[in-house]
């Protein structure tokens, strides 16, 4: 005859420090900028809210100013990387956390391998369709 054992869950030592770790790392994801706890009100696009895309777009000279100059200047961008070694940084008055990111103008700066600013532009919000 077969003798059953009751089962029993052992957990290895530390797993239950190791659950709580990962418990409030992931509260703190969801509670910091851009979470799911975040405020849903509109963040400012650079590091001076009062600073406008027009205003911003003057303070960057193209051929002049570099990457040190834009991010003391304006703040942390969107940055997206080229294997050409050029760069885009993407300043936008709204998260682009929508389905619809055209409702949220962007001021575009493109920088040289070297961390020149060669061109900047302004994209407008564009309304939602149907809005």
């Amino acid at each position: 005859m077969m003798t059953m054992r009751p089962l029993t869950s052992r957990r290895p030592p530390g797993a239950g420090l190791a659950l709580a770790l990962l418990a409030c790392h992931w509260l703190a994801g969801c509670a910091g900028p851009g979470g799911l706890l975040a405020p849903s009100g509109k963040a400012p696009a650079f590091r001076d809210p009062a600073l406008s895309m027009q205003s911003a777009q003057q303070i960057v000279v193209p051929g002049k100013s570099t990457q040190a100059d834009v991010l003391a200047a304006l703040g942390r961008a969107t940055v997206v990387r080229f294997d050409s070694g050029f760069e885009v940084w993407v300043y936008r008055d709204r998260p682009a956390r929508s389905a619809d990111s055209r409702a949220s103008a962007e001021f575009v700066i493109l920088f040289t391998p070297s961390g020149v600013a060669k061109k900047t532009r302004i994209r407008p919000a564009y309304d939602a369709p149907g809005g």
